[in-house]
């Protein structure tokens, strides 16, 4: 009797050891949360977070757990398994990363000599970068006094829709004389003098991974320029018929990088465009275009938005600061066109 008895009490211990959650295999697997049991409650949340919103289902004695949301490259979560006993099982796991480096390609305006009235940067990126707060990861120095100048970028964030350009402004209010954030801060920038952008390479991608380095940009500033573009001042290189070579427009100074490859077309004279290619080059002050076809010999005509600005805001229409004590009279606010012939 008191064999039988020893047989029946193991045969108990060992199925309540079957039922315990140790003997449960939880695991993290492509985004996907499981464990071998019939039963029970799992839950999935960031470490000490809110649990996860998700799918949960039981198929075949495995609970499997969807999120909502694709979890995150580089964050930590819990798995927590509840066993109907009230026994719990834990497991942390962080989301691998699988993506490169980032890594600032290019800044636009590409001189190192700057107007003391500058206004924006164009900062180009190998991969979508994280959005939100982002002037935290920025600096400018004055390399003369070797001081941080106080809050002197804009916090609107403008991207372009894949996240690698980001469009980053000195703070307009403090650039733009006579206002109150010139008068209460003084402006951004000071002339004759040196400064350097800086990027911090805490920043990290979309992806979660941070930038490859620091980065910098140094220059020099000029006077500040309050003067309009002036077409008239543009010296133009026609091509030759028959071939492929470039239409080309010199500028006596370098304008918006972003805005010479939007805002200049070339048309037939019956406002039909023209495809091709714009190459920009020495510092912006160089604007080439490449026709995807051969110039037939022809008259052509160079469409240019009034829009088209230069490093200090100002436009073919009107210069970024106006006097509103005494105005200038209005400028035409429409494209300007010239004209050119293609020969043999």
């Amino acid at each position: 009797m008191n064999r039988l008895r020893s047989i029946f009490f193991a045969l108990i211990a060992l199925a309540i050891g079957c039922a315990s959650p140790t003997h449960h295999r939880l695991r993290f697997e492509n985004g996907i949360v499981t464990i071998t049991a019939s039963a029970g409650q799992l839950s999935v949340r960031p470490k000490g977070g809110q649990p996860l919103l998700g799918e949960t289902e039981i198929t075949g004695g495995t609970i499997r757990f969807t999120p909502q949301f694709p979890m995150l490259a580089g964050e930590t979560y819990e798995a927590i398994f509840t066993h109907p006993a009230g026994q719990q099982t834990t497991l942390e796991h962080t989301i691998p990363i699988n993506a490169p480096a980032p890594e600032v390609t290019a800044v636009f305006p590409s001189t190192s000599r700057l107007p003391a009235n500058h206004l924006k940067f164009y900062i180009h990126f190998s991969e979508p970068m994280e959005r939100g707060n982002i002037t935290r990861h920025f600096a400018l120095i004055d390399r003369t006094t070797g001081k941080p100048v106080a809050q002197p970028f804009r916090e609107t964030e403008l991207w372009t829709e894949d996240g690698r350009r980001l469009t980053l402004w000195f703070h307009p209010g403090r650039q733009k004389t006579g206002v109150n954030l010139n008068l209460d801060l003084g402006p951004i920038l000071q002339p004759n003098r040196r400064y350097e952008l800086k990027i911090s390479a805490q920043w990290k991608s979309q992806a979660g991974v941070a930038l490859k380095n620091n980065f910098q940009k140094q220059f020099t500033t000029l006077a500040a320029d309050r003067t309009q573009p002036n077409v008239k001042k543009w010296k133009l290189t026609a091509p030759d018929a028959h071939t492929r070579a470039p239409l080309q427009i010199k500028f006596p100074a370098p304008l918006d990088a972003v805005l010479l490859k939007n805002l200049i077309t070339i048309e037939h004279t019956n406002g039909r465009d023209v495809t091709g290619a714009i190459e920009l080059s020495q510092n912006e002050t160089h604007w080439k275009f490449i026709p995807k076809n051969n110039w037939p010999a022809a008259t052509f005509r160079v469409r240019v938005d009034w829009e088209l600005e230069d490093l200090a805001g100002n436009n073919l229409a009107r210069p970024f600061e106006v006097n509103l004590t005494a105005p200038n009279p209005p400028e035409f606010a429409g494209p300007r066109y010239f004209k050119f012939a293609v020969e043999r």
